[in-house]
C-alpha cells in the first residue's frame, strides 16, 4: 500500500510538472541574427582594424627582401663556382663564400619564419579572446533584453550546420530583436571628431 501511494504521489507530481506549462500559454520567442549583430558591433570594427594593422605590420618585416638578395647572391656564386674558365683558387674562394651566404640565409630565413608564426599565433589568440568577448557582450544584452520584454527563448538565425544548412529553418510568431540588440551594443559608442 505504500508503494502505491508512494507511485500515485509520484506520478501526480509528475502530471502537474507536465501540465504546467500547457496552462501557462504559449511560450514568447524571439530570434537574432548573431553575425549581424557582431559585424554592426562598433567594438567589432575597432578589432578587425587592429588585426588588420597588425598583418600590415608583419608584412613590413625587412627581412623577406633580405632573403630574395640572398638568393640571386647565392645563384651568381653557384654559376661562378661551376664556370670551368675560372681559376680553381678563384671558384674555391666562391665556394667558401656561397657556404658562408648559405648559412646566413638559412639562418635568416628560419629565425623569419620562427618570428612570424609565433607573431601570427599570439594575433589569432588576441582575436579569439577579443571575439569571445564581444560575443559575450552581445549574449549580456539580448539576456538583458529577453528578460525585459519577457521572451522565453531567443533562438539565432544565421548559423549554420555542418552542412551548411541554417539552424533555425522556421519559427512561427517570434519577434526579430537585432535591431534592438545593435542599438543597445553601439549606444555607447564614440562620437568621431
Amino acid at each position: 500500500m505504500v508503494i502505491s501511494g508512494q507511485r500515485t504521489c509520484v506520478l501526480t507530481i509528475i502530471a502537474c510538472t507536465l501540465c504546467s506549462p500547457l496552462r501557462a500559454g504559449k511560450p514568447a520567442l524571439a530570434t537574432i541574427d548573431m553575425a549581424k549583430a557582431f559585424d554592426a558591433y562598433h567594438l567589432t570594427t575597432l578589432e578587425r582594424k587592429r588585426v588588420r594593422d597588425a598583418r600590415e605590420t608583419l608584412k613590413q618585416d625587412p627581412r623577406p627582401e633580405s632573403l630574395k638578395l640572398l638568393e640571386i647572391e647565392l645563384d651568381d656564386l653557384k654559376v661562378r663556382i661551376q664556370n670551368p674558365i675560372r681559376e680553381e683558387k678563384q671558384r674555391q674562394e666562391d665556394y667558401r663564400l656561397f657556404l658562408v651566404k648559405h648559412h646566413e640565409y638559412s639562418t635568416l630565413k628560419r629565425e623569419h619564419a620562427r618570428d612570424n608564426a609565433e607573431k601570427l599565433k599570439l594575433l589569432n589568440e588576441s582575436m579569439v579572446v577579443t571575439s569571445r568577448k564581444l560575443l559575450k557582450d552581445i549574449r549580456l544584452i539580448v539576456q538583458k533584453i529577453a528578460k525585459k520584454e519577457g521572451f522565453d527563448h531567443v533562438f539565432e538565425t544565421s548559423g549554420a550546420t555542418s552542412s551548411q544548412l541554417p539552424s533555425l529553418v522556421y519559427i512561427r510568431n517570434a519577434t526579430d530583436i537585432t535591431e534592438r540588440v545593435i542599438e543597445n551594443l553601439n549606444r555607447d559608442q564614440p562620437v568621431d571628431p
